[in-house]
């Protein structure tokens, strides 16, 4: 049983068709039926708008009957999200948005707020509005993202790699993830060394004996940067251990930085064999 986890916000976005698929829905639920926890689902659509200066009536009428179009969407999605949580015997309540994307934005990080832990699907593409909802909630809600890449629609947290770099970021998202720590059977911390910019000096043990006195059954690793690169080397040990879940902290360097330079948050919310846990 996971302790302190309370409500839990999913994320759902819908621009294609009913046929999009979405690990986040059943991921979050999952989770919430073994926390207890109540659900808070907002499907989402974004709105198209067009200036009304020389637009003629025929691409107005394609406008409108694309964001009706939309909007149906995110209300299927809502409907459908209910029905699976029904199912589930999770209790849920659902919200059907078609917004601007700053509203949408908006509505999301507030929700957010009111929430122990949202879940979103990951999105491999830096520069799109998907990824740009997660950076939102990750540097503006205030609470910790769980980032679902797909094919993992159930929640499991019996091995966990925390992720650390002595970063308060790093500890911020150790400090959400305790309830999840606590409840798993192993949790790994392990600090990646021969980056450039960690210091040598930081290590898994710094902030072991802390996770042990909250009743985390903790093991220290440290490994060798594979190649200078921190995320390929946190995918390959997740893969290898078997790991469930990555807890690490988010963009210790600027985002524009990562966006130019590449980064580990960068590179791992482009691809990730497990959800990452992740808090700012």
């Amino acid at each position: 049983m996971i302790g302190n986890i309370k409500s839990v916000l999913i994320g759902l976005t819908k621009e294609f068709g009913p046929d999009e698929t979405s690990s986040a829905l059943g991921y979050g639920l999952s989770l919430a039926q073994q926390a207890g926890a109540h659900v808070t689902v907002q499907a989402a659509s974004l709105k198209l708008a067009l200036s009304s200066a020389g637009i003629s009536k025929v691409v107005a009428g394609l406008v409108d009957e694309e964001n009706r179009r939309l909007h149906a969407l995110a209300e299927a999605a809502a409907r459908s999200a209910q029905g699976d949580a029904d199912a589930s015997g999770v209790v849920c309540s659902t919200a059907a948005l078609h917004l601007s994307y700053p509203e949408l934005l908006a509505i999301f990080r507030a929700q957010a707020r009111l929430h122990d832990l949202t879940v979103v699907d990951a999105e491999a593409e830096a520069l799109t509005p998907d990824r740009g909802l997660i950076d939102a909630l990750l540097m503006d809600s205030g609470r910790p993202l769980v980032i679902v890449p797909p094919g993992q629609e159930v929640f499991h947290a019996k091995r966990i790699i925390v992720a650390w770099d002595g970063s308060g970021r790093a500890a911020r998202a150790a400090a959400d993830a305790l309830p999840f720590l606590r409840a798993a059977e192993t949790v790994e911390v392990v600090a990646v060394v021969g980056e450039k910019d960690l210091p040598a000096s930081v290590t898994g043990a710094d902030i072991a004996p802390h996770l042990t006195r909250h009743g985390v059954n903790v093991q220290v690793q440290t490994l060798p940067a594979q190649e200078g690169d921190v995320a390929e080397t946190l995918r390959s040990h997740a893969t290898l251990t078997r790991a469930d879940m990555i807890v690490m902290g988010g963009y210790v360097h600027s985002r524009l930085r990562e966006l130019v330079f590449g980064g580990v948050t960068q590179s791992l919310l482009k691809q990730s064999p497990v959800p990452l846990f992740m808090a700012y």
